[in-house]
């Protein structure tokens, strides 16, 4: 049954298994996610490719969330790279650095590592939904814009007891939009965890067993 299951959640793009409150906040939000064209403006249509990546990872979705992580952005690349998605890239640093920060084998292709992931109640999220590196990123602080409210909403749907703010930069402008929605003291790092990219991977998971 279990391994039927596992199958089943990678084996293409089946509809995701949403936890929803009451009043379908969650699958509500999920659709708006997906539908959302405010980047085609700046020239940026990553739909095809974001609806993937939320149907993949919604599937993996506790049904309670005791740590979420919240990340800048899926990485431009083709093909696409993505934390949920189940083929394991030489480039996928950030989950390699996850599963071994929580003691899980890292294997390929990733689904059960993604499945314990689920099982211990972590999640892990994006600010933006599109991608805001390489040639987007004179765009990036629009693009974060266009997110912001989404990401609101998303974090409060979701409920985490705690939450781990990833990449440097990003502190700051996260901490704050959390605060605004009452979410600054779920926050358990105090201050910003390098991306385990570029020769951080050793401070990553200095930072990340500190606080989990």
């Amino acid at each position: 049954m279990l391994d039927n299951e596992r199958k089943a959640g990678m084996n293409g793009l089946q509809r995701p298994r949403i936890v929803e409150t009451k009043d379908g906040m969650r699958k509500s939000l999920f659709n708006e996610i997906i539908k959302c064209k405010k980047c085609l403006s700046l020239g940026i249509d990553y739909r095809k490719e974001r609806k993937e990546n939320l149907k993949l990872a919604y599937h993996f979705l506790p049904k309670s969330i005791k740590v979420l992580w919240i990340l800048e952005s899926p990485p431009e690349s083709y093909p696409p790279r993505y934390f949920y998605r189940s083929e394991l890239t030489q480039h996928d640093d950030l989950y390699r650095e996850v599963m071994k920060c929580l003691g899980i084998e890292p294997a390929n292709p990733k689904t059960d590592g993604l499945h314990e992931f689920q099982r211990r109640g972590h999640f892990l999220i994006d600010l933006a939904k599109c991608p805001v590196d390489k040639d987007n990123s004179p765009l990036k602080p629009q693009m974060i814009e266009n997110c912001s409210e989404l990401f609101r909403r998303e974090v409060l749907g979701l409920r985490p007891e705690k939450i781990l703010i990833v990449k440097s930069p990003n502190y700051p402008l996260v901490s704050n939009r959390l605060k605004e929605i009452g979410y600054g003291e779920r926050i358990v790092n105090d201050k910003s965890i390098p991306y385990p990219g570029s020769g951080q991977q050793v401070r990553f998971r200095k930072a990340i067993r500190k606080y989990i």
